[in-house]
């Protein structure tokens, strides 16, 4: 994705840096874009009354330089109202200072003037809901846009459910419900909880609880902390391998007098997939794929994601995403009904909105756009036995030959790295830096490329198609900008130049896939939408003779969404197109100039508009069909054709 667009005069300038007299020490791989996601630390929280320990605040992860706001509104008082139980005045703009954040607990802001009134009055539990909305300059809004939060009386006794709404994914069993007990248990005291038998999952099958079940409080003070949570007994979430809808069900809490409760019912959602009916999973568009599952930036601690490639576990079968993200990689293991977070590998320098990824020989090869970043080198297999997920990984070794990078190819059938879109000014001119790889955590540098200038992407291959010519050689075909060139990068130590093969209305060459009888190479120029207005176009090149490549074909899809990352599976190209978000396109019937978009998944559903959001990559190669969507906005994404 390139950076900043603002007038497609200033884009020819930033695409032609040398026209422009631009440093090469600062050409655009290096300028980080500065952005802070803002949203509530969390969902839903409580305090007594006078804590004011747990009172809503805004989670911040990022930068800010200019002036930046969010607006925080009450959506819903209840029964409780300002000035008596609560002091705010809504709607309010929240400052938010210039600096780092690193989205922890310690670094979130409080909303201004929010405080909680300590009265002698005994009452009921009262809640208020706020809003976040218009955020300005550099803010930009997570996913927990809505906090609901409860005042516990402190003034008499308060039994209570700790939430009235929890969910978690089959495996985690994480927030189940517990009791919170407020105030002073003169003497032992008893209290039901029973399954109200309402919901979708069914006791026995998706979850356990012995209903209805007595708890027994001791005597004794509760101040509302840690210590005053009861768990309740034998409730458990039944962890199979089957893939399910998300289901839920509802507990009720009483007494013998039903006096001094609080929150008196819970609902627990135990996330699966969703199919896509009518037209949408979820609250996703769709046609012919469901949602197995998804996690979220906030749950991987980052403020935006982009590029995702996979991982087959050939000793055990089970399949992993790695997820590129703003400030490291994601590791998510994908085999069973729901996705697993098995934890994160920090980014080697400073964030960067780039990150690019490859597997090879049970390794991941990780790049980015950060200052220095390098190569990260990661061994896979220790996935394989997280003890307490999600974990802080670190790298096994980190190649520094080049400092920034845009993106890496690997060729598995030779074991060579080919890391593009490194600095303009290196010794290959932004081209290709050759690295072997065949010992994984011994990387070599091996030469490179820089005949035909910067590289944005490219696709390596032991060619295997119609030109005899070239049998058995290794070749590169690079995405340079305004065009398309092909290389035989064979001989390391004497890399030459093929040919090269331009189009009409070129606005930025990005990103090309080769059909798998490499006769067609699939292109994708990622700013003729915004340029030119077309709706996103594909382009076919005719590779038969690769000392002559010829201009095909061109596709036109369904919206105005800009064409991202694309490759081809079998007769299919899976394309992720940013608002728009995976398209899948038929293309055997592409040497008859047909291709036909057959089906997709809109995880960016509020438009479909030329901008950079959305979907960054897919990742379409596990046996079993599921495709890993890697979006800016929203994180991770697991689909999988409908039956």
């Amino acid at each position: 994705m390139k950076k900043s667009i603002f007038l497609s005069s200033f884009l020819s300038c930033l695409f032609l840096l040398f026209s422009c007299g631009k440093d090469d020490d600062s050409d655009d791989n290096d300028a980080e874009e500065v952005e802070v996601v803002v949203q509530f630390v969390q969902s839903s929280g409580f305090d007594l009354e006078g804590d004011n320990e747990d009172i809503p605040k805004l989670r911040l992860l990022g930068s800010v330089e200019s002036p930046t706001t969010v607006t925080v509104d009450l959506v819903n008082s209840g029964t409780t109202a300002s000035g008596e139980d609560f002091n705010f005045d809504a709607p309010a703009i929240v400052m938010i200072p210039p600096g780092n954040y690193d989205g922890s607990n310690a670094s979130a802001l409080p909303i201004t003037d929010l405080s909680i009134v300590d009265d002698t009055e005994e009452e009921e539990t009262e809640t208020i809901e706020l809003r976040l909305s218009d955020p300005t300059g550099d803010a930009v809004l997570g996913d927990r846009t809505n906090t609901t939060y409860s005042i516990l009386d402190n003034d008499g006794l308060t039994i209570s459910f700790s939430r009235a709404v929890n969910s978690a994914n089959e495996s985690s069993e994480e927030d189940l419900p517990k009791i919170l007990v407020i105030g002073t248990v003169q003497q032992e005291t008893t209290i039901t909880v029973t399954d109200l038998g309402n919901g979708s999952a069914i006791n026995g099958e998706d979850y356990l609880l012995e209903s209805p079940v007595d708890i027994v409080i001791p005597a004794g003070v509760y101040n509302g902390g840690e210590a005053s949570l009861v768990q309740i007994p034998s409730l458990s979430i039944i962890d199979d391998d089957i893939v399910e809808l998300t289901e839920f069900f509802e507990l009720e809490l009483s007494t013998a007098t039903n006096e001094n409760l609080g929150i008196t019912s819970t609902r627990y959602e135990i996330k699966g997939f969703s199919p896509c009916e009518n037209g949408v999973a979820d609250s996703y568009p769709c046609s012919g794929y469901d949602l197995l599952g998804s996690i979220s930036l906030s749950d991987f601690l980052a403020g935006s994601g982009n590029d995702i490639w996979g991982w087959t576990d050939e000793f055990s079968g089970k399949e992993y995403a790695i997820v590129g993200l703003n400030n490291g990689t994601a590791f998510v293991e994908i085999s069973g009904d729901d996705p697993i977070y098995l934890g994160k590998l920090p980014t080697a320098t400073g964030p960067s909105s780039w990150r690019d990824i490859k597997v090879y020989k049970d390794h991941a090869f990780i790049v980015s756009e950060a200052n220095s970043h390098g190569m990260q080198v990661f061994d896979l297999t220790k996935l394989r036995n997280v003890s307490n997920p999600p974990a802080t990984f670190q790298a096994d070794t980190r190649y520094q030959g080049f400092g920034n990078a845009h993106n890496i190819v690997i060729n598995e059938d030779t074991g060579f790295a080919y890391v593009v879109g490194t600095d303009r000014g290196d010794i290959y001119g932004g081209g290709a830096h050759f690295i072997n790889i065949q010992d994984p955590k011994n990387p070599i540098a091996a030469g490179g490329y820089g005949a035909d200038g910067y590289s944005h992407d490219a696709q390596v291959v032991t060619y295997n198609g119609p030109d005899a010519d070239y049998l058995g050689k290794e070749i590169y075909i690079g995405s340079n900008e305004n065009e398309v060139i092909i290389a035989d990068v064979t001989d390391k130590d004497n890399p030459v130049n093929i040919s090269k093969v331009s189009y009409s209305n070129i606005s930025y060459t990005h990103q090309g896939w080769f059909t798998e009888d490499q006769q067609y190479f699939i292109l994708g120029d990622e700013l003729d939408e915004v340029d030119f207005g077309f709706q996103s176009r594909t382009l076919v090149f005719d590779f038969t003779d690769l000392d002559n490549p010829l201009f095909f074909d061109t596709y036109l899809g369904t919206t105005s969404a800009i064409d991202h990352n694309g490759y081809v599976k079998g007769d299919e190209y899976y394309l992720a197109n940013y608002t728009a978000g995976l398209r899948v396109l038929d293309i055997a019937g592409i040497a008859n100039k047909s291709i036909n978009e057959i089906s997709y998944f809109d995880t960016f559903p509020t438009s479909d508009n030329a901008q950079f959001s959305g979907v960054w990559s897919v990742y379409p190669y596990f046996s079993n069909g599921k495709v890993a969507i890697s979006d800016i906005n929203s994180g991770l994404f697991i689909v999988k054709k409908s039956n």
